[in-house]
């Protein structure tokens, strides 16, 4: 048995207006201090940049004893519970120290109306959690006092420590995160391999199987008209509200389905294998823009626009994040050619793959779905590797998942 971390999420229902607002107080008082530290330390951080000064102090206890004088000086900070309002500077400690390692740029600011309003319960002696009845459980928040929560299909680590809670206002209702130490069996790993490509709206597996992403097209077409109804819309008006809402509303409907799809196809892939191969692909480059510049403007824009949407509306990181902690074990393979190179005879040609779907060798005549070709290299080159560590599983399969060589010298599509 190991111990993990495990998060719940539950729904918040404040049992009053004045504790509603008292949340939303302390969410904006997060705020607060994240944009006065950023102005603080912009300066430093330009000098340090430029060559004219040292390397400011980037941890969270220096930036904790700066926020004590801070606390101490604003008489409105002082009413409001320390220890989530000072978490904010664990955030905003780790993004400074990756700026200033040059890693990302220095941290933006957060505004009222861009931010997500969120907060974090740090340590269990800032929260209290008991379970009230079958239905719902109680959250002890500082200040705030105690909320109820709520979760379809209830809590299923009511038994254990919880950890942290983060709470966060989705545009409709608070939701609350709450993250448990759990121990769970050490997941085998069976030999059993698999290899995974992910392509546009839709990943395949090495031994036949497709996982097509929900068909969102009507829902984004409404989203698309909230949006330009918004640009025409007075700002601050009454109506212009509603349609924020409306558009928040078909938003959420849209993250909560990707979400559950991801969800859904990886444990479905975890508990089927206990190796997955993916390909590592850099997502960043992969989406970048087409438009190029005034002097050199890019080709085909509207069409890379298109496709970088797709490859986001897939989560091919998303994918990775919940197959590396679900599956037994999670490889990394180079994705170069492996969609040109043939699974039967090892071949690599461009002309192999005249189409996006059909896929012919030119060499051998071998002829599959151009996803499940690729997705059979991946496994391939996955297990090269527990070779080459001495798992001593052969590179060569021992049977073919997907046999595409059919009698009388057909060939499937």
């Amino acid at each position: 048995m190991t111990k993990e971390i495990r998060s719940v999420e539950f729904v918040v229902l404040p049992t009053s207006r004045t504790k509603a607002r008292q949340m939303f107080q302390i969410a904006g008082a997060c705020r607060f201090v994240w944009n006065h530290f950023r102005e603080k330390n912009l300066g430093d951080y330009q000098n340090f940049k430029n060559g004219k000064g040292t390397q400011p102090p980037v941890s969270f206890f220096s930036l904790g004893v700066e926020f004590s004088k801070l606390r101490h000086e604003t008489d409105w900070l002082r009413k409001l519970p320390a220890h989530p309002v000072r978490y904010t500077l664990k955030h905003f400690a780790d993004a400074l120290k990756q700026a200033m390692q040059g890693k990302k740029g220095f941290p933006k600011p957060r505004s009222r109306r861009q931010t997500i309003p969120s907060f974090t319960l740090p340590s269990e002696e800032n929260f209290g959690i008991k379970k009230l009845n079958e239905k719902y459980s109680l959250l002890r928040i500082p200040l705030v006092g105690w909320v109820k929560l709520t979760r379809r299909g209830g809590n299923p680590y009511e038994d254990n420590v919880p950890k942290q809670v983060v709470l966060r206002h989705d545009g409709r209702r608070w939701r609350a995160f709450v993250f448990y130490e759990v121990e769970v069996e050490e997941k085998l790993d069976d030999g059993k391999v698999l290899g995974v490509d992910m392509n546009v709206r839709q990943i395949a597996t090495s031994d036949g199987h497709f996982y097509f992403l929900p068909d969102l097209r009507r829902k984004e077409a409404r989203r698309k008209k909230y949006q330009r109804r918004m640009a025409r819309q007075v700002k601050s008006s009454n109506r212009r509200k509603d349609t924020k809402k409306k558009l928040a509303k078909v938003s959420r409907k849209i993250v909560n389905i990707r979400k559950n799809w991801v969800h859904q196809t990886t444990k479905e892939v975890a508990d089927r294998y206990g190796i997955v191969v993916v390909e590592n692909l850099n997502v960043k480059v992969m989406t970048a823009s087409a438009k190029g510049t005034v002097e050199n403007p890019g080709k085909n824009v509207r069409q890379k626009a298109r496709l970088n949407k797709g490859v986001l509306d897939t989560a091919f990181g998303e994918i990775r994040k919940k197959l590396e902690y679900k599956c037994g074990r999670l490889i990394e393979v180079n994705p170069a050619y492996t969609s040109q190179t043939c699974s039967e005879c090892g071949h690599a040609d461009e002309e192999n793959r005249k189409t996006q779907a059909r896929f012919q060798c030119v060499s051998c005549g071998f002829a599959s779905n151009a996803d499940t070709n690729a997705a059979m290299n991946i496994r391939r080159l996955g297990m090269a590797r527990l070779h080459g560590e001495g798992s001593g599983i052969s590179t060569a399969p021992a049977n073919r998942e997907i046999d595409a060589r059919l009698p009388n010298g057909q060939q499937s599509i």
